[in-house]
C-alpha cells in the first residue's frame, strides 16, 4: 500500500513539473513550470478565503443571536470578532498591504529577486569578458550552470509570495482564536504571523536589509569581485621577469608544460563567479528560511531558540556580501596586493644562459633543464595563486555555513576554534604570495630573494662549464621555489586541519611546512647564512642580488 501511494505521489509531482513538455531541459525549465503550475494557487486562495469569509459571517449571526439568547455563555467579542474576521477574509488584498506597508512601510528598494538575477548572475560571467574564455572547456560548464538557475530567485519569491498569502490568512483565523480562548491562543501567535506574512510579502526589503547589516553599501558589489579577480595583475609571477599566463590565452593548448598550466588556469578561472553565484542562491534561500525560524521560535520558544532564525539572516546577508567579505578578509591579513603583482616587483633573477629564445633547438642537458623550470615556474605560480584564492572563497563560504549550526557541533559549531581556524587560513589563501614575502621578510629581513649565483672556486674550469653549472644552480633555485611554494600553502590546510580537530594533523606539521616552504624559496640566503656560520665563504656558492 505504502508502494502505490508513493508511486501516485511521484507521479502526480512529475506530471506537474513537466506539464506541456515531454522533458525538462534545465533547472530553468523545470522552475517555469513549477510556477505556471501553480499560477492559479493565488486565485484558489482568494476563493478560498472568499468562501471562509461568507461562512464567518453567517456564524457570526448566529452567535450574535447566542449572545443576545445567553451573554453569559456567549461574549459579545465572539460575533464581533467574527464579524470583522469574515471582513478581512473579503477584503484580503487589503490585509496583505496592511502586513507589508508594516515591514516595510513605503520605502522602495533597488533589489528585486525576480528580476535581479538575469543581470547580477549573467553579469557575473559578461563581466569578465576579455579575460576568460567560454566555450567547451570548466569556464562553459559553469557558464551554463549559473544559466540554467537564474529563475531560481524568482521561484524563491514566488515561493515566499505563496506563503505569505497562506500565513496571513491563518493570522486572521489565530485572531478569532484568541479573542475566543485567550488562554489557549495567546495573541504572539496571531501577530507573529502578520509580521511574518509582511516580511515574505516584502522580502526584497528583507534581502536588502540583510546585505546592509554585513556591508554598508548598495546591493551587488560584483564590480569588487571583477577588480580581485580580472585585472591584469592577477596573471603576472613575482618569481619571474616576464607577463605569464597572459599570453597563454592565445596560444594552442598544450605548446609547452607551461602553456599548458596556463590553460588549465584560464579555462577554469570562472570559478570565483561561479561560487558568487551560488553564495548569490544560498542567501535568497537562507532569507526566507531565516524569517520561518522566527516564526517558529515566536510560537514555540523552547522547541526552537531565537538565534537560529536570526544567524540565517545573518548568515544570508554573508552570502550576499561574498565579493564584500573576500575583500575584507584579504586586507586584513595582508597589506600588499596579492592581485597587483607586475614585472617591476620582481624579486627574483637567476645567472642562467636560458632564454626562451635559446630553448628552441637543441639543448645540453644543463640548458634543458634550465628550459624546463624557466617554462613552469611563473605559470605554477600564477596557478597556485589562483587555487588559493578559490580555496580562500570556498573556507570563507564554508565558515560562513557554519554560522547556522548550532553549538553542539563543537569545532564546527558557530563559535568552534574550527570555524574560526576556517576563516582566519581562508583570508590567509586569498594573500598567500603576499604572506609567504611575509614570512620571507622575517626570516632573512629582505622579501627580495638572493638568487644571483657566484661560484667562490672556479680554477680550472672553463667559461662554457662555468656556465653550464650556473644553469644548473638556477634550475634548482627555481625548483625548489615551486616545492618551497606548495608546502607553504599545504602548512595552512594542515593548520586548519588542526583546527577542526583532525588527530591526522598536528600544529608542528603545519608550522613546519610554513617555515620549510619559505626556507625552499629562500634557498639562496639560507645557505649565504649557513656558510657565514661556519666560515667558509670563501668555497662553494654565494648568492647575492642581481
Amino acid at each position: 500500500m505504502k508502494e502505490k501511494t508513493l508511486s501516485l505521489f511521484l507521479g502526480l509531482f512529475l506530471s506537474v513539473i513537466f506539464i506541456n513538455t515531454a522533458f525538462a531541459q534545465d533547472f530553468n525549465d523545470v522552475g517555469d513550470n513549477i510556477v505556471d503550475s501553480t499560477m492559479s494557487l493565488p486565485g484558489l486562495l482568494a476563493a478560498l478565503a472568499y468562501l471562509g469569509g461568507v461562512l464567518m459571517g453567517v456564524s457570526a449571526i448566529f452567535k450574535t443571536i447566542d449572545h443576545v439568547t445567553n451573554p453569559n455563555q456567549t461574549a459579545l467579542g465572539v460575533p464581533v470578532v467574527r464579524f470583522l474576521l469574515g471582513g478581512a477574509l473579503f477584503s484580503l488584498p487589503i490585509i496583505f498591504e496592511t502586513v507589508f506597508v508594516t515591514i516595510g512601510g513605503n520605502s522602495a528598494t533597488t533589489f528585486d529577486p525576480t528580476t535581479e538575477a538575469a543581470t547580477y548572475l549573467n553579469g557575473l560571467i559578461s563581466g569578465l569578458s576579455g579575460i576568460i574564455s567560454f566555450g567547451t572547456n570548466v569556464n562553459g560548464v559553469m557558464e551554463r550552470m549559473i544559466e540554467s538557475v537564474d529563475i531560481m530567485p524568482g521561484l524563491i519569491a514566488a515561493v515566499a509570495y505563496l506563503l505569505g498569502i497562506v500565513i496571513a490568512v491563518s493570522a486572521l483565523y489565530k485572531t478569532r482564536d484568541h479573542v475566543e480562548d485567550p488562554n489557549r491562543t495567546p495573541l504572539k501567535d496571531a501577530v507573529i504571523r502578520y509580521i511574518t506574512a509582511g516580511a515574505l510579502f516584502g522580502l526584497p526589503i528583507v534581502y536588502e536589509a540583510m546585505y546592509s547589516t554585513i556591508a554598508d553599501g548598495g546591493l551587488g558589489l560584483v564590480g569588487t569581485l571583477f577588480g580581485l579577480i580580472g585585472g591584469i595583475g592577477f596573471f603576472y609571477s613575482s618569481e619571474t621577469a616576464s607577463v605569464e599566463c597572459l599570453t597563454a590565452i592565445a596560444l594552442p593548448i598544450g605548446t609547452t608544460v607551461g602553456d599548458s598550466l596556463c590553460w588549465a588556469m584560464v579555462s577554469a578561472s570562472a570559478f570565483p563567479v561561479f561560487l558568487t553565484a551560488v553564495s548569490y542562491l544560498l542567501g535568497l534561500a537562507l532569507g526566507v528560511w531565516g524569517i520561518l525560524k522566527i516564526r517558529d521560535h515566536v510560537i514555540d520558544p523552547s522547541r526552537v531558540a531565537v538565534s537560529e532564525g536570526v544567524m540565517r539572516l545573518i548568515a544570508g546577508g554573508c552570502f550576499f556580501a561574498l565579493p564584500f567579505l573576500v575583500t575584507v578578509f584579504k586586507s586584513s591579513t595582508a597589506s600588499i596586493g596579492l592581485l597587483t603583482t607586475t614585472t617591476a616587483i620582481t624579486n627574483t633573477t637567476f645567472r642562467s644562459s636560458v632564454t626562451a629564445a635559446s630553448c628552441t633547438g637543441t639543448n645540453s642537458l644543463d640548458e634543458a633543464m634550465g628550459c624546463f623550470m624557466l617554462d613552469i615556474l611563473g605559470p605554477s605560480h600564477v596557478v597556485l595563486n589562483f587555487f588559493c584564492f578559490v580555496a580562500g572563497m570556498i573556507f570563507i563560504m564554508i565558515g560562513v555555513s557554519r554560522l547556522i549550526k548550532s553549538s553542539q557541533e563543537g569545532p564546527r559549531g558557530p563559535g568552534g576554534f574550527g570555524t574560526f581556524g576556517t576563516f582566519v587560513v581562508g583570508g590567509l589563501l586569498l594573500s598567500a604570495t603576499t604572506i609567504l614575502r611575509a614570512f620571507s621578510s622575517s626570516l632573512f629581513t629582505s622579501p627580495v630573494t638572493f638568487t644571483y649565483a657566484s661560484l667562490q672556486y672556479t680554477s680550472g674550469m672553463s667559461a662554457a662549464e662555468t656556465q653550464a653549472a650556473y644553469n644548473v644552480i638556477a634550475a634548482v633555485l627555481q625548483f625548489m621555489i615551486v616545492l618551497g611554494m606548495l608546502s607553504f600553502v599545504r602548512g595552512m590546510f594542515i593548520l586548519r586541519d588542526v583546527a577542526e580537530g583532525k588527530q591526522q594533523a598536528s600544529t608542528m606539521a603545519g608550522v613546519t611546512h610554513l617555515i620549510g616552504g619559505a626556507l625552499a624559496v629562500n634557498l639562496g640566503p639560507m645557505l649565504n647564512a649557513i656558510q657565514q656560520t661556519l666560515g667558509i665563504t670563501a668555497f662553494g656558492v654565494s648568492f647575492s642580488l642581481p
